[in-house]
Formats: structure tokens, sequence, C-alpha cells
């Protein structure tokens, strides 16, 4: 081989052993404000930290060129927001022109609190039920979260300025139990225990119940022991033309014939056959993940995919579960992620907004005195949960709530901070995004 040739072999083979150094972009964090919270002005200033080995030329945010403060190191702007989610798409370019871009979401809402109609009584842990003629019931609950609870129904008819007592009540006592609407306008209750708050696996309702407000008329379904559950959730799947109740965790007897609770970490199925309830999981169910007195909203108007969040705690510690439910009508079940509760609020309630968006209300982190009297909304889109700070609302725990017409929750009952129930009614009302 000529000399010449060895050179350039040398040459290449010196090159092929440097190592790879990829391309480093610039880093970018928004410093301020807190896009976690809901905001409530128009115009968003924003405040933007972009970083590289490379001095940053130029950060913009949808197009709109943010400005360099030299003394503090960052760069600011003023963004438009228009009600509801915001996507705010930002790019930093250093001085070599290497560019990255990151995306920061900020929800713009404005909401009214108005008095709603209040319940005849203070009553927590009971359930709520918009009918397709418009009116609410309000099923069970106690009057205290230590005390019993009990047979009361109580109906809302739009309009009217309270709810009223409906005669005859409840066959049984219960509350933490489901409320679910079926098909034909009658309501099932579901479980639930004869005490306000989940104390021994012997309060445990080993039934459920179908009301018939058209006809009058209560009746009781008697459930499996194995298959009691408080605190739970449920949906209403159909298919083919059947009908199915899928029962998401909830308290369960621990073991055998225990007196203590357990809590339930699968998902159980009935099927409702000539008005009565058939488990088709005996034993356990599918396995999801342990959870009791969370929430289940749907996240569609066809009731495929839920919103699943809540906490469990013990003196040791607190645990958060979040994730996006899927039930298809087939009965394929899926999980998708969800980020985790920016705070632990057990015994929470929840109601879908719009689409892709649910409130959730209330619950407290530990212990009563903790009590949260501000909202949180999850929006699908951007997949996150944000705080409603601004917005203040009774605090409760263990209430109920739905979506009325025209961006406005109904929420009325649960227990206060001190263990009491509420009677107190609240409606709020969003501006439409």
């Amino acid at each position: 081989m000529k000399p010449t040739a060895l050179i350039l072999l040398s040459v290449l083979l010196v090159a092929c052993e440097r190592p790879f150094v990829p391309v480093r972009t610039p880093e970018i964090k928004v410093v301020a404000p807190d896009l976690s919270e809901v905001q409530i002005d128009s115009t968003l200033t924003l405040q933007v930290r972009a970083t590289s080995f490379r001095a940053i030329a130029h950060v913009d945010v949808e197009g709109r060129p943010l400005r360099y403060d030299s003394l503090r190191d960052m760069w600011r702007g003023s963004v438009p927001l228009r009600y509801g989610l915001n996507r705010l798409r930002i790019t930093a370019v250093d001085e070599k022109g290497v560019s990255a871009t990151d995306t920061a979401w900020a929800l713009r809402l404005q909401a009214t609190v108005l008095p709603g109609p209040p319940l005849p009584d203070g009553r927590g842990g009971g359930r709520l039920v918009r009918l397709p003629d418009g009116r609410l019931l309000f099923a069970g609950g106690a009057e205290v979260w230590t005390g019993p609870a009990g047979r009361d129904l109580f109906v809302w008819v739009p309009g009217a300025p309270v709810f009223e007592r409906l005669r005859p009540g409840l066959s049984a006592p219960r509350a933490g139990h489901t409320a679910t609407l079926l098909p034909d306008g009658r309501v099932l209750l579901l479980g639930g225990g004869t005490q306000g708050r989940p104390e021994l696996a012997n309060n445990l309702r080993t039934d459920a119940e179908l009301v018939d407000l058209a006809a009058e008329t209560r009746r009781l379904l008697p459930l499996a022991i194995g298959a009691a559950r408080a605190w739970h959730t449920t949906a209403l799947r159909q298919y083919e033309g059947r009908r199915f109740l899928e029962v998401l965790g909830g308290y369960r007897r621990l073991r055998g014939d225990s007196p203590e609770l357990g809590v339930a970490a699968d998902l159980i199925t009935f099927e409702l056959r000539d008005d009565s309830l058939v488990l088709l999981t005996p034993g356990l169910g599918l396995y999801i993940t342990p959870l009791a007195a969370h929430v289940m909203a749907p996240l569609d108007a066809a009731g495929t995919r839920f919103l699943v969040a809540g906490a469990l705690a013990t003196p040791d510690y607190v645990k958060t579960q979040t994730f996006r439910l899927v039930l298809e009508p087939a009965g394929r079940v899926d999980t998708l992620l969800v980020p985790a509760l920016p705070e632990p609020r057990q015994f929470a309630t929840a109601a879908p907004l719009r689409p892709g968006v649910v409130v959730l209300l209330g619950g407290y982190a530990g212990q009563l005195s903790r009590t949260y009297p501000y909202p949180l909304l999850y929006v699908e889109e951007a997949n996150r949960f944000f705080r409603f700070r601004a917005l203040l609302l009774q605090p409760r725990f263990d209430a109920a709530a739905t979506s009325l017409e025209d961006f406005r929750i109904l929420i009325t009952g649960g227990f206060g901070p001190d263990g009491q129930g509420l009677a107190w009614t609240e409606v709020v009302a969003f501006a439409p995004f």
C-alpha cells in the first residue's frame, strides 16, 4: 500500500474513534405564574427561564417574542388567554440557532357561586341523581359522620326553592352507597353502610335497592356477602340488550367473618336480570388498585372513559391513586396514565363539567379540620389537574354533586369540618368554554 493511502486510512480510523456529541438544546422552565393554578385574568404575564451552555438569543410564546430581563436572568412578556384551556408553545433559540420548544398549559376560568335549593336536613354520605325530567333525587346519608344512616329520600323539582321529603322513603338506611340511573328511569342504590362513616364490616349493607318514583315502589335486591361494598363507585355498561353494573373498589370485609374492613382493589361486575343482580365475578374481580372513598366521573358522553382519583391514608403515610378507566361496551377494560393528585383528597365528590373536563369538590386531607374549600379541575386534553383557589366554596366532604345545563354544577349535603351533616346547596356557574 502506498504511504499516502496509509496516511488517509489512519486519519479515517482516528476520526471514527471520536465520540458522538449530541446537539445540546436550550432548557425551558416557566418561573411564574404557577400554571397549576386556574387563571382568572384575560392576560397572562409570563416569566420564563431559558438556559444553555451558549447564550440565549430569542424566546417566544406562540410566536410572541419575550423580552430579556438581565437583572433576573429571565424572559418576560404578556400572552392573551381565552376562556378554557390554552396551549402555550414556548420556543428558545441560542446564539448558534439551535432551538428547543416546550408546551405549557394555562386554564382560564370564570365562575360564580349561587345559593341553591337546600335539603330539609343536613345529610352527608347521601347520593344525588339527576332524573330524565330534570328533577334531582337525593338518597340516604347520615345526619352526623359518626351517627347512623337514614332512610330519607329528598327530591327537587326545577323552579322549587327547596328539596322536599318524599314518602315513602327508602326500605333500608344507607350511606356511602352509589346511585345509578337506569334506562327505564328507575334508580339503583348499591351497597353502602348503616353508619355515616366506614367503621366495621358488620355495618356493610348486603343489598341494593330499586327506587321507582313513578310507581312509588321500593324493592330490596340481595347481594352476596363477599360482594358487599361501601364508598365504592359504579358505572352502567350496556351491550347487546344486556345491562351490567361495574363496581370499582370501596370498603369490603377484610376476610371471612372478620369484623375488620379492608380496601377492595378490584373491579367486580353485576348483570341486571329481571330486577335482580347477578354477580358475574365471584371471588375476586379484575385487579386494578386499592381504592375507597374515591371519585369516578365520566370523561365522555358515551360513558366509556372515566377519571378515577382518590387517596388512602394510614397513620404512617398517604397514598393517592389517579388514572383513567376505560370500560368498552363489549367488556374490555383498560387504564390510562394520569398525573398524581396535587393534594390527597379523601371523600371528595366529582361531576363532569363538559366532555373531557371533571370538577373535584371538597374532601379532606388526613383529618376533618383540613377540609378543602376550593375545587380541582382535571382537563383530559392537557392530562393534568388545576387548582381553583380563587373559587371558595363551603368546606365539605362526602357530599353529593351533579351536572346541570349551561356549565353549572350543583353540590349539596356532605359533612362539615365538625362532622355535622350540611343542608346547604351551592350552584357553581362557569363561563362557557
